[in-house]
Protein backbone atom coordinates (compact mmCIF):
# COMPACT_ATOMS: atom_id res chain seq x y z
CA UNK A 1 0.00 0.00 0.00
CA UNK A 2 2.78 2.39 0.94
CA UNK A 3 4.76 1.59 -2.19
CA UNK A 4 1.69 2.18 -4.40
CA UNK A 5 1.15 5.57 -2.75
CA UNK A 6 4.76 6.53 -3.37
CA UNK A 7 4.57 5.42 -7.00
CA UNK A 8 1.40 7.45 -7.52
CA UNK A 9 2.97 10.48 -5.83
CA UNK A 10 6.12 10.10 -7.93
CA UNK A 11 4.05 9.84 -11.14
CA UNK A 12 2.02 12.92 -10.16
CA UNK A 13 5.20 14.92 -9.44
CA UNK A 14 6.67 13.80 -12.76
CA UNK A 15 3.52 14.88 -14.62
CA UNK A 16 3.52 18.22 -12.80
CA UNK A 17 7.20 18.74 -13.64
CA UNK A 18 6.57 17.93 -17.31
CA UNK A 19 3.58 20.31 -17.45
CA UNK A 20 5.59 23.11 -15.82
CA UNK A 21 8.41 22.53 -18.30
CA UNK A 22 6.02 22.87 -21.27
CA UNK A 23 4.48 26.02 -19.77
CA UNK A 24 7.76 27.79 -19.09
CA UNK A 25 9.68 26.41 -22.10
CA UNK A 26 7.14 25.95 -24.94
CA UNK A 27 8.22 24.39 -28.21
CA UNK A 28 8.93 26.66 -31.20
CA UNK A 29 5.78 25.29 -32.85
CA UNK A 30 3.64 26.44 -29.93
CA UNK A 31 5.33 29.84 -29.91
CA UNK A 32 4.70 30.58 -33.60
CA UNK A 33 1.12 29.31 -33.39
CA UNK A 34 0.56 31.62 -30.44
CA UNK A 35 2.01 34.51 -32.49
CA UNK A 36 -0.46 33.79 -35.29
CA UNK A 37 -3.37 33.71 -32.82
CA UNK A 38 -2.16 37.01 -31.31
CA UNK A 39 -2.02 38.55 -34.79
CA UNK A 40 -5.66 37.60 -35.43
CA UNK A 41 -6.73 39.04 -32.08
CA UNK A 42 -4.78 42.24 -32.67
CA UNK A 43 -6.11 42.67 -36.22
CA UNK A 44 -9.71 42.35 -34.99
CA UNK A 45 -11.31 45.71 -34.28
CA UNK A 46 -14.77 46.48 -32.99
CA UNK A 47 -17.05 49.42 -33.81
CA UNK A 48 -16.43 50.98 -30.39
CA UNK A 49 -12.64 51.08 -30.79
CA UNK A 50 -11.48 54.69 -30.92
CA UNK A 51 -8.67 56.16 -32.98
CA UNK A 52 -6.10 55.62 -30.23
CA UNK A 53 -7.02 51.94 -29.83
CA UNK A 54 -6.91 51.43 -33.59
CA UNK A 55 -3.49 53.10 -33.84
CA UNK A 56 -2.22 50.95 -30.98
CA UNK A 57 -3.49 47.79 -32.68
CA UNK A 58 -1.91 48.83 -35.99
CA UNK A 59 1.43 49.30 -34.21
CA UNK A 60 1.05 45.89 -32.58
CA UNK A 61 0.33 44.31 -35.95
CA UNK A 62 3.36 45.76 -37.69
CA UNK A 63 5.51 45.02 -34.63
CA UNK A 64 5.10 41.31 -35.30
CA UNK A 65 6.88 41.63 -38.65
CA UNK A 66 10.60 41.70 -39.42
CA UNK A 67 11.98 44.96 -40.84
CA UNK A 68 12.39 43.35 -44.28
CA UNK A 69 9.05 41.48 -44.21
CA UNK A 70 6.84 41.13 -47.23
CA UNK A 71 3.09 40.57 -47.52
CA UNK A 72 1.58 39.37 -50.78
CA UNK A 73 -2.21 39.15 -51.12
CA UNK A 74 -3.45 37.57 -54.33
CA UNK A 75 -7.16 37.05 -53.70
CA UNK A 76 -9.55 36.32 -56.58
CA UNK A 77 -11.69 39.34 -57.35
CA UNK A 78 -9.21 41.83 -55.86
CA UNK A 79 -6.07 43.54 -57.11
CA UNK A 80 -2.83 41.85 -56.09
CA UNK A 81 -1.39 43.75 -53.12
CA UNK A 82 2.25 43.62 -52.05
CA UNK A 83 3.66 45.38 -49.00
CA UNK A 84 7.42 45.38 -48.53
CA UNK A 85 9.01 46.36 -45.24
CA UNK A 86 7.62 47.31 -41.87
CA UNK A 87 6.88 50.90 -42.86
CA UNK A 88 4.56 49.87 -45.70
CA UNK A 89 2.92 47.27 -43.46
CA UNK A 90 2.35 49.89 -40.75
CA UNK A 91 0.87 52.37 -43.24
CA UNK A 92 -1.44 49.70 -44.67
CA UNK A 93 -2.57 48.64 -41.19
CA UNK A 94 -3.17 52.24 -40.09
CA UNK A 95 -5.07 53.04 -43.29
CA UNK A 96 -7.11 49.86 -43.18
CA UNK A 97 -8.02 50.21 -39.52
CA UNK A 98 -9.20 53.78 -40.06
CA UNK A 99 -11.42 52.92 -43.06
CA UNK A 100 -13.58 50.13 -41.61
CA UNK A 101 -16.02 50.34 -38.74
CA UNK A 102 -15.06 46.86 -37.56
CA UNK A 103 -12.99 43.92 -38.68
CA UNK A 104 -13.12 40.30 -37.58
CA UNK A 105 -10.08 38.13 -38.31
CA UNK A 106 -9.87 34.41 -37.59
CA UNK A 107 -7.02 32.05 -38.46
CA UNK A 108 -8.39 28.51 -38.49
CA UNK A 109 -6.65 25.14 -38.62
CA UNK A 110 -3.18 26.61 -38.10
CA UNK A 111 -0.31 24.15 -38.43
CA UNK A 112 3.35 24.93 -37.78
CA UNK A 113 6.48 23.33 -39.15
CA UNK A 114 9.83 24.40 -37.69
CA UNK A 115 12.92 24.20 -39.87
CA UNK A 116 15.80 21.86 -39.07
CA UNK A 117 17.87 24.88 -37.99
CA UNK A 118 15.23 25.78 -35.33
CA UNK A 119 15.52 29.40 -36.53
CA UNK A 120 12.80 29.37 -39.18
CA UNK A 121 9.21 28.20 -39.20
CA UNK A 122 6.27 28.04 -41.54
CA UNK A 123 2.63 28.23 -40.52
CA UNK A 124 -0.25 27.44 -42.82
CA UNK A 125 -3.81 28.29 -41.92
CA UNK A 126 -7.19 29.29 -43.24
CA UNK A 127 -8.12 32.95 -42.80
CA UNK A 128 -11.68 34.16 -42.44
CA UNK A 129 -12.07 37.93 -42.56
CA UNK A 130 -15.22 40.04 -42.45
CA UNK A 131 -15.63 43.80 -42.26
CA UNK A 132 -18.22 45.76 -40.31
CA UNK A 133 -20.29 46.61 -43.34
CA UNK A 134 -21.17 42.91 -43.48
CA UNK A 135 -18.72 42.43 -46.32
CA UNK A 136 -17.31 38.96 -45.98
CA UNK A 137 -13.94 38.62 -47.63
CA UNK A 138 -14.39 34.88 -47.53
CA UNK A 139 -12.02 32.10 -46.72
CA UNK A 140 -8.41 32.20 -47.89
CA UNK A 141 -5.44 29.92 -47.31
CA UNK A 142 -2.37 31.72 -45.92
CA UNK A 143 1.28 30.87 -45.42
CA UNK A 144 3.37 32.64 -42.80
CA UNK A 145 7.14 32.40 -42.74
CA UNK A 146 8.84 33.17 -39.44
CA UNK A 147 12.46 33.74 -38.51
CA UNK A 148 13.86 33.81 -35.02
CA UNK A 149 15.63 37.13 -34.45
CA UNK A 150 17.03 38.38 -31.17
CA UNK A 151 15.11 35.74 -29.24
CA UNK A 152 11.74 36.58 -30.83
CA UNK A 153 9.86 34.97 -33.71
CA UNK A 154 8.99 37.56 -36.37
CA UNK A 155 7.03 37.18 -39.59
CA UNK A 156 9.26 37.55 -42.65
CA UNK A 157 6.66 36.72 -45.27
CA UNK A 158 2.89 36.37 -45.35
CA UNK A 159 1.22 35.27 -48.55
CA UNK A 160 -2.01 33.87 -49.85
CA UNK A 161 -1.91 30.35 -51.18
CA UNK A 162 -3.48 29.50 -54.51
CA UNK A 163 -6.03 26.73 -54.07
CA UNK A 164 -8.09 24.78 -56.50
CA UNK A 165 -11.39 26.51 -57.10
Amino acid sequence: MRIAFRLILLAALGALGFWLWTVFFPSPEKIVLKKVAQLAATATISPGDGALTRASKANSVFGQFATDAEIVFDVPGFVIQTFSGRDEIREAAMGGFSRVSSLKVDFLDAAAKVGADKQTAEVTCTARVSAGDSKDFGIQELRFQFRRMDGDWLITRLETVKTLE
